[in-house]
């Protein structure tokens, strides 16, 4: 018993990741048959099959769509397969899964579904529709090598691949709009091309502005166009990032940018309160409903009804809460706390996490159906450190506001701003905003230098908590609360080590230390002068791969 329930919780961890890797490779911003293949090679090393392919019929303007992926886990030839006309018409024009437990003896693969290098061998078939809005835009198959009965195991099956092949519906939909509209870069209308300033595209009455996005790097460019095509639409959109990434500003843009931008936008976060302060917040209340309800009282999503609804920190809610919430945005039906009456609402509902919800899945702490009812298009936002030249221009704005705040007329010098964007900033938007208030507050002149920062006078408190976590500081940030010990890749002086030579970036001196210690991250930590884990959060960070011999 005990062996089947690991088992079955080991299944689920891989489900629960598999959605995660799966919606990162539709959404990501690449070509439709690019992002479909990527899908499709995904999909095959979760699921046990031989074979696995999409099939997009021809649209207005665009061919048939066509993907395979060669042999999976349980066959390791390269064979190709056939999926034969009847079988793909039958599911696009019922709408409905097909499942033949043994396709050797079915009469609709007799003809086709043959493999060139193994004959007509058995197996079991299963297609279902990718559907968006009940409408059918293709179908998602895989073959097996060994046959299934209808069993719970087939049903599971069937449900995660019909799940998935939803995700991939929207995701043709989002590209077909993207293609439809006008491109990103025709959407800019400021002189400087600024992501920050005006943008009108040609079905719009009157430009919307968002101002409070600020950077051109390519990163946050491509995520501003995401949700530019996102808005025109009512899907649900949940934001994913590090935090301090901005989701509560991208969830406002969203809403602006869409129809719903004349009606409210209401926001919630969900981390600071208890379930029952929670569900009265949301689902409001009715007088003496409970001790202190002296008068009734509208939730926030009667207050949003024809507009947003923005649940931060949406990783936070307890267990039993969780079902409350999926009734209400499955039916689009509530009750108030103590009421007996049914509420209808139109709300368009925007979700923003830095919690981790594949783990939490895979651990029981947040519900399988709700993580699918809320992850449907999801947005991953770009860290401070992975937008290339915008840490200067958001620190200008930060300037600006604090100047306008309290009657000054700072500036920054050009050292000032290079300094600014050599840190790493692990707090992102809200820390830089934080590190450009201090700053200007203790600022001895109109010109704020280098060595008015935080971190050169050995004061940068967030630089301590990064380097206590065993995380990655500011860059600029070396030897200042821990003499001895550098928790940035600096070099010592007069090193010879080819892991610590000046001129090298921080990612160089990592790959150039790792080849030093024959790829041994322990070897590779003495010669940095950090710690193994040190060395294992800069391998994730800069995205290297360990050569294994």
């Amino acid at each position: 018993m005990a062996e089947l329930s690991r088992k079955n919780m080991h299944k689920q961890d891989i489900l629960s990741t598999g959605m995660y890797r799966i919606s990162k490779s539709l959404f990501a911003p690449t070509g439709l048959e690019i992002t479909l293949a990527n899908f499709v090679n995904t999909l095959s090393l979760l699921l046990p099959m031989r074979h696995c392919g999409i099939v997009v019929p021809a649209a207005e303007g665009e061919p048939e769509i066509t993907v395979t992926s060669g042999a999976g886990h349980e066959s390791p030839g390269d064979a190709h397969y056939i999926v034969p006309s009847v079988a793909i018409d039958r599911i696009i024009a019922t709408g409905a899964r097909l499942v033949i437990p043994d396709v050797s003896t079915s009469e609709l693969f007799q003809a086709e579904l043959l493999s060139s290098s193994t004959g007509n061998v058995p197996g079991t078939f299963i297609g279902v529709p990718m559907k968006v809005d009940q409408k059918t835009l293709g179908i998602l198959w895989i073959e097996r090598a060994r046959i299934v009965t209808f069993n719970n195991d087939c049903e599971e099956e069937v449900r995660f691949l019909t799940m998935v092949a939803n995700l991939a519906g929207a995701a043709i939909r989002l590209y077909r709009s993207r293609r439809d509209g006008p491109p990103f870069a025709e959407e800019q209308q400021a002189p400087n091309n600024s992501c920050g300033e005006e943008r009108q595209g040609s079905t719009r009455q009157r430009p919307v502005k968002i101002g409070w996005i600020v950077g051109e790097s390519p990163a946050l460019k491509a995520v501003v166009d995401t949700i530019t095509v996102v808005a025109e639409t009512n899907s649900t959109v949940l934001l994913r990032g590090e935090s301090g990434t901005g989701k509560e500003s991208f969830a406002k843009a969203i809403h602006e940018l869409s129809s719903r931008r004349k009606k409210p936008f209401v926001k919630l976060n969900c981390a600071a309160l208890s379930e029952g302060v929670l569900e009265s917040e949301l689902f409001g209340h009715e007088k003496g409903a409970f001790t202190g309800a002296i008068s009734q009282r509208a939730g926030r999503f009667e207050l949003a009804d024809g507009g947003t609804l923005l649940l931060d920190e949406i990783g936070e809610i307890s267990p039993a809460f969780q079902a409350k919430l999926l009734r209400v945005l499955q039916e689009g039906e509530l009750e108030r706390v103590g009421g007996t009456k049914t509420l209808r609402v139109d709300v368009r509902l925007i979700c923003a996490t830095n919690k981790d919800l594949e783990t939490a899945v895979a651990n029981g702490e947040f519900r399988a159906d709700l993580y699918y009812r809320i992850n449907v298009v999801p947005i991953t936002l770009p860290p401070l450190r992975e937008r290339d030249g915008d840490i200067p221009r958001l620190a200008k704005v930060f300037l600006d506001r604090f100047n306008k705040e309290n009657d000054r007329e700072l500036t920054f010098a050009p050292s000032a701003l290079e300094f600014l964007a050599n840190c790493d900033f692990p707090g992102n938007v809200r820390e830089l905003e934080n590190c450009v208030r201090r700053t200007a507050t203790l600022a001895r002149s109109t010109t704020i230098i280098a060595s008015d920062f935080a971190c050169q006078n050995g004061q940068c408190h967030s630089s301590l908590l990064w380097r206590r976590a065993g995380g990655w500081p500011c860059g600029n940030a070396i030897n200042e609360f821990t003499p001895g010990n550098r928790t940035a890749i600096g070099p010592p002086a007069n090193s010879s080590s080819a892991g610590e030579a000046p001129h090298l970036t921080d990612r160089e001196r990592l790959v150039s230390a790792m080849v030093e210690a024959g790829w041994v991250q322990a070897r590779a930590a003495r010669i940095l002068g950090l710690t193994p884990r040190q060395v294992g959060y800069a391998l994730r960070r800069h995205d290297i791969r360990v050569k294994k011999f």
